[in-house]
C-alpha cells in the first residue's frame, strides 16, 4: 500500500515540475517581446487551475506556440482560404451571354405579346367580335415564352417578327412571316 501512495506522489511531483517548466518558458517568451493571442492565455489559465493535462492537449499547444513564435519572426504567414466558386472560362462565357440575350429576347417579346392581347381584347370587346377562338394558343404561346422552353431559334425569329411590327414595315413583316412558318419548330 505504500508504493502505491509513493508512485501517485512522484507522478503528482513531476506533473508539477512540468507545469513550472511550461509556465517558465512562457515567461521568457514574454520576456523576448513575443505578444501573446487571448487564446493562448486561455490556455495557460486553465493549465494552472487543472494540472492534468493530457498529452495530446500539451502537443497542441506546443505546436501553437510554436507556430507563433515563427508569425511573431515573420516566417510563417496565415494561410487564406481558397475561393472554389464556379467561374465560367472564356468559352463558356459567350453561352452564358447568348443564353441570357435569348432570356432577354423572350421577356421582351412576352411582355410585346401581354400588351398586344390586352389591346386586342379591349378593341374586341368595344366592336363586339367574339375573340375566344385563338385564345388557347395565345395562351400556350405566352406560357412557353414566361418559361423559357421555346428554343433559342424561335426566340431570335418572334424577336425579329416583333421589331418589324413596330417598324411598322408591311413587306418585310409579310417575308419574315413566311420564313418563320417555314423554320419555325413550334406547332402551327
Amino acid at each position: 500500500y505504500y508504493r502505491q501512495t509513493k508512485r501517485k506522489h512522484i507522478r503528482r511531483k513531476k506533473q508539477k515540475s512540468s507545469l513550472q517548466n511550461s509556465n517558465n518558458l512562457h515567461r521568457e517568451q514574454t520576456e523576448f517581446g513575443m505578444q501573446e493571442t487571448h487564446v493562448q492565455d486561455n490556455l495557460q489559465l486553465q493549465e494552472i487551475d487543472h494540472p492534468k493535462i493530457s498529452k495530446n492537449k500539451r502537443r497542441k499547444m506546443k505546436k501553437k506556440r510554436q507556430k507563433e513564435k515563427l508569425r511573431a519572426a515573420g516566417l510563417v504567414t496565415k494561410t487564406t482560404s481558397v475561393d472554389f466558386t464556379y467561374q465560367p472560362d472564356k468559352n463558356n462565357r459567350g453561352e452564358a451571354e447568348g443564353l441570357k440575350d435569348i432570356n432577354e429576347k423572350a421577356d421582351s417579346i412576352l411582355d410585346f405579346l401581354q400588351a398586344t392581347q390586352q389591346i386586342y381584347f379591349a378593341d374586341s370587346k368595344s366592336t363586339g367580335i367574339d375573340s375566344t377562338g385563338n385564345l388557347a394558343t395565345a395562351q400556350e404561346l405566352l406560357q412557353c415564352l414566361e418559361s423559357h422552353t421555346i428554343s433559342s431559334s424561335d426566340v431570335s425569329l418572334l424577336h425579329q417578327l416583333k421589331s418589324l411590327v413596330l417598324l411598322q414595315d408591311i413587306e418585310r413583316l409579310k417575308d419574315a412571316l413566311k420564313q418563320f412558318q417555314e423554320q419555325s419548330m413550334m406547332p402551327p
